[in-house]
C-alpha cells in the first residue's frame, strides 16, 4: 500500500519566521540546519505511523523551497524521497497508485488572519480560486490526488491548517503542532510531544482510508488567480483573460490540465516506473 506524503517547512514546530536561503550569516545557517533536522522527525513520524497502519511503501516529497529541506541522515530509511529543482510536475508519482495522501509541516492559505506563516504558493498571492473555492497549498494537493481517486487523509502542521483541511475534507485526522498567535509567532509543542502527535494520527489516518472521500473538481476547472500587487497587463494578457493588474482567470479541462497552464510543465514527461524495495538488493 503506497502513501504520498507532501512536506513543508512553516507548519513544523518550532519554525515560527521565514526561512532565507539568501543570508549567508552563522546564526540563519545553524537555524536552516537544525530546522532541516526538525522536518526530518517529523516526516520519520509519519512514515512510522503509516507504516505501523499497513503502508508497504511512502513517497515522500521533499516540498519547501529549493526542494533539499529534508535532512536526509535523520530520515526514517523506509521513505523515498523525491528532491530538487526543476520538477516536471508539483507533485510527481502522485497518482492512481497511491492509496492516500497528506501533509507534514502543513501552513494555512493566504489571508488566514492568526495563522504562522500563512500564504499560497508565494507571498505574492492574495487568493486562488477553483471552480470558486478558495484553496491553498494542501487544497491544491487534495484537488490533484482527487482527479486520480486519491483521498487526502491526513495533515500535520500549524492548528489553523489542520482547522483548514478538517473542513474542506471531512474525516481528515490532524495533528497540530504549533498554535499559530500571528503570522511570525506561535505556540509550539516540544520536539518530543510534536513527533508524538505526528505518529500518532499518521497511524490513525490509515485507518479512514476508504472511509474519506477524495476531493474532485469536476471539470472544466475555472482558475481565478489574485495577486497582492500588480502583475499581469490588461493591453497585452496573452493567452488567459486578464480581468485588471491584479486577477487573471484561466480555464481548464481539469485540474492537471490547468496546472500545465499555470506552470508550463511538460506534457509528455512520464513517471519511470519501479517496483517497492528498488533502492535494496534482495
Amino acid at each position: 500500500m503506497k502513501l504520498y506524503l507532501m512536506t513543508d517547512l512553516e507548519g513544523v514546530a518550532g519554525v515560527y519566521q521565514w526561512e532565507s536561503r539568501d543570508d549567508t550569516s552563522l546564526e540563519n545557517h545553524e537555524r536552516r540546519c537544525r530546522q532541516r533536522i526538525w522536518l526530518a522527525e517529523e516526516v520519520s513520524a509519519a512514515v512510522d505511523g503509516f507504516c505501523a497502519g499497513g503502508a508497504t511503501e511512502v513517497i515522500v516529497n521533499d516540498g519547501h523551497g529549493a526542494g533539499y529541506t529534508i535532512d536526509l541522515d535523520y530520515l526514517d530509511p523506509r521513505a523515498e524521497v523525491i528532491h530538487g529543482q526543476e520538477r516536471p510536475f508539483w507533485l510527481p508519482y502522485l497518482d492512481e497508485t497511491c492509496a492516500a495522501t497528506g501533509v507534514v509541516g502543513g501552513h494555512a492559505k493566504a489571508g488566514t488572519e492568526g495563522a504562522n506563516l500563512w500564504h499560497t504558493m508565494s507571498l505574492g498571492i492574495r487568493d486562488w480560486q477553483f471552480n470558486g473555492i478558495s484553496l491553498g497549498e494542501m487544497g491544491l494537493q487534495a484537488a490533484i490526488a482527487g482527479h486520480y481517486g486519491v483521498p487526502f487523509v491526513f495533515c500535520a502542521g500549524d492548528a489553523y491548517a489542520c482547522k483548514e483541511m478538517e473542513e474542506l475534507i471531512p474525516g481528515c485526522v490532524t495533528a497540530a503542532v504549533k498554535y499559530g498567535t500571528s503570522r511570525l509567532s506561535a505556540l509550539t509543542l516540544s520536539r518530543e510531544e510534536a513527533c508524538a502527535r505526528v505518529r500518532e494520527a499518521s497511524e490513525e489516518a490509515m485507518k479512514r482510508i476508504g472511509e474519506i472521500e477524495p476531493l474532485k473538481l469536476e471539470g472544466p476547472v475555472h482558475f481565478r488567480d489574485e495577486r497582492v500587487e500588480a502583475a499581469f497587463d490588461e493591453e497585452e494578457p496573452g493567452e488567459f483573460k486578464v480581468l485588471d493588474a491584479h486577477t487573471r482567470e484561466i480555464e481548464a479541462e481539469d485540474v492537471i490540465d490547468l496546472m500545465y497552464k499555470i506552470y508550463g510543465y511538460p506534457r509528455e514527461w512520464r513517471p519511470l516506473e519501479f517496483t517497492p524495495g528498488w533502492q535494496r538488493e534482495e
